[in-house]
């Protein structure tokens, strides 16, 4: 955004976040959903409409951003998070052309749970690749 890079930058799932973090994401345009306001913001960020002009979208998936419950294996564990279903409607109903994508912050040495983080990271990874291939 500070570079002028990208027109648009949105980040779903905030659960600590400090005033300077929201001073900063206001200063260069960063629209936050933080979970606490989720259950409003839902309907909006399930029918994501990009705006005119855009010819591409870049889809970056913080693994952190997933409930525990769903994703136990990233490296700043917080309860609260979205589920990992919240997550797929937001890929499925985005209205724009994805042309690249990532998933990040999986951490194998905490997914203890039957490499279930794992399998999550590589379910998004794959409706992503779906995504783009559209």
């Amino acid at each position: 955004m500070e570079g002028g890079f990208a027109r648009r930058l949105l980040q779903v799932g905030i659960r600590s976040i400090t005033k300077e973090g929201r001073e900063q994401g206001k200063r260069f345009g960063v629209e936050q959903y933080e979970m606490r306001t989720f259950s409003k913001d839902r309907d909006f960020l399930e029918n994501l409409q990009l705006g005119e002009g855009i010819k591409g979208v870049y889809i970056s998936v913080d693994l952190d951003c997933l409930d525990p419950e769903f994703a136990p294996g990233v490296s700043h564990i917080e309860p609260g998070g979205l589920s990992f279903r919240d997550v797929l409607n937001i890929i499925h109903n985005l209205k724009g052309n994805v042309v690249v994508a990532d998933v990040v912050e999986f951490n194998p040495q905490r997914d203890i749970v039957d490499w279930m983080t794992a399998m999550v990271a590589a379910k998004l990874v794959r409706e992503l690749a779906g995504k783009i291939s559209k």
